[in-house]
């Protein structure tokens, strides 16, 4: 896939996008006497620490967590994260949007012009995202027993929680939350990359572009990371903002 500025814009807005929506943890409710609860088994895996809610009530976010104690996720719950972000709407209007500047671009010229060829990025475009969000989110990690997760740091100097998503790229946590080498991300992304050679024109194949699209795809997840650390920081100092205005006379 050959880079050229509206791919930069339109990537560059969906990782914004994506990150966006970590926001405050829902509020738990009151835990009840342990004499009036009735025993119960011991689940055999647990449920994700937390749940984050939409910015702006449409912009999801499914591989961030503010948990500073947070509980290993096992293969199903890694498969419902890629299912999530996969088929959210918001993913789906976002691949809508890059597909249509795309071919105002012209980029991907091999699929042509017209609705047909409108159609082809379209489908390009969510196999993209589906193959991405399978490999690093749900099979390698499974595979691996790594955390497909971003944990924001949330506050401390700047310089150390900008170093934090500056390296998640190559460096993750473990299911059991020790670091490691970010094998789940690039294999993930090597094999993303690797299929899309299945249904990309011509032009678009072989083992110098397979390799480019990994490459090309680092600087975005640094992007992601940054975004996913200093989103929510953000999105309060702008609410605060808001509402002083209504408040003025």
């Amino acid at each position: 896939m050959r880079f050229r500025l509206s791919h930069w814009i339109v990537l560059a807005w969906l990782q914004l996008s994506a990150s966006w929506a970590q926001g405050v943890p829902q509020v738990q409710p009151e835990a009840t006497p342990e004499s009036l609860l009735p025993e119960a088994p011991i689940p055999k895996t647990s449920e994700p620490d937390e749940k984050l809610p939409r910015l702006f009530w449409i912009i999801p976010t499914f591989t961030v967590s503010d948990s500073k104690a947070p509980t290993a996720l096992s293969s199903r719950e890694k498969f419902r994260m890629f299912f999530d972000n996969s088929t959210d709407p918001f993913t789906i209007s976002s691949i809508a949007f890059g597909a249509g500047l795309a071919q105002a671009n012209n980029d991907l010229a091999g699929y042509g012009q017209g609705a047909a060829g409108y159609a082809k990025r379209f489908s390009a475009g969510m196999a993209d995202e589906s193959a991405s969000s399978f490999f690093r989110t749900f099979l390698f990690p499974s595979l691996l027993h790594q955390d497909p997760r971003y944990f924001r740091k949330g506050s401390g100097p700047w310089k150390l929680r900008f170093a934090h998503a500056l390296i998640r790229p190559v460096v993750t946590n473990t299911d059991t939350q020790r670091k490691a080498f970010n094998w789940s991300g690039l294999l993930g992304g090597l094999a993303a990359s690797a299929l899309a050679n299945a249904y990309y024109p011509e032009e678009e194949r072989g083992a110098g572009k397979t390799f480019s699209r990994v490459g090309m795809g680092i600087p975005f997840s640094v992007i992601d990371h940054l975004v996913d650390e200093f989103g929510p920081d953000l999105q309060r100092k702008l609410t605060r903002k808001s509402k002083t205005s209504q408040v003025a006379p």
